[in-house]
Order: C-alpha cells, then structure tokens, then sequence
C-alpha cells in the first residue's frame, strides 16, 4: 500500500508542476506593438501663432495675448524659477482652452498663488519659457512651441520660438 501513496504523491506532484508550467508558458505572448500617433504636422509659418506678454507695472501679473489662431484650443505653460517665500524653486502657471472659432486668445494670470485672498508673488523670476501647444478639433496637436521670455514690469514682450 505505500508504495501506491508514493507513486500518487509523485503523480499529483508531476501533474501539478505540468499544470504551473504549461499555465506560464501560455501566459507568455509576444509584446504588441503601441500604435503610435501620426507624427505631428506643424502648422505652416503664415499660420503660427503671434504670442505676446504683457506685464503689469509691479510685476505681479501678465497677460497672454495670442492671435493669428488657427486651431481649436490652446494650452501653455509659463515655466520659471522663482524666489518664493525665501526659497528658489522652479514652479509656474499653465492654462488651456477651447477657443470656439476665435482667432484670439486673451488671459491675465498671477505670477503666483493665491489661498482665501491672501497672494503669494513670485519673485526674482529667472529662466522662463512660455511651452505652447496648439490642438485641432480631435484633440490632436497641430503646433507646439517653447518661447524663452524674461519678466519685464509695464511692458509687453513680443514671443519668439527658441530653436
């Protein structure tokens, strides 16, 4: 009789490794390929967009002006270092929107924060880039760019792409 117990204990032993091995030999499948996005077309110069800052006399804030759109929503980061509350950090602000036909965009934004109307200013603000992205109406991007800026209090700076 044990001999029979040892030869099932060995069977069941066999059998369940077989099962464990054909189970992560059927788990493994060749990777699939990610499909990837057509390449993104950029929009032709006489179609790029004019991008302009205005900064207010103190510095505190900016406006984004934008024309010459061709597209059917915006989104833009203004990135930077900054002295904030004694620290240099680098931080920022960014903003996006659907522009339903328009060909301009207009935004003030706060160099800063803002928490139960207290403000935080962002100050000495170094190496900053506005980061631009145009997208069509499926959502695809049609245009981007990044435009090195420096804060200029009461002026408005006309943007050029870095290259």
């Amino acid at each position: 009789m044990p001999k029979y117990v040892l030869l099932l204990i060995i069977l069941a032993v066999l059998l369940a490794g077989g099962l464990f091995v054909r189970s992560k030999w059927a788990s493994f499948t060749a990777p699939v390929p990610t499909p990837t996005e057509a390449p993104v077309v950029q929009l032709p110069p006489e179609k790029q967009p004019k991008v302009a800052l205005k900064f207010t006399l103190d510095g505190h804030y900016v406006t984004v002006n934008m024309d010459n759109l061709y597209a059917a929503a915006v989104e833009y980061n203004l990135i930077y270092d900054a002295k904030v509350k004694n620290s240099r950090l680098q931080t920022g602000v960014n903003a996006a929107a659907k522009l339903d036909g328009q060909s301009t965009y207009s935004k003030e934004q706060l160099l800063g924060s803002e928490s139960s109307g207290k403000f935080t200013y962002h100050a000495d603000i170094q190496n900053a880039v506005m980061e631009l992205t145009l997208r069509d109406s499926a959502g695809r991007s049609i245009f981007t760019a990044t435009y090195p800026f420096t804060v200029s209090p009461g002026k408005t700076v006309e943007l050029s792409p870095s290259s």
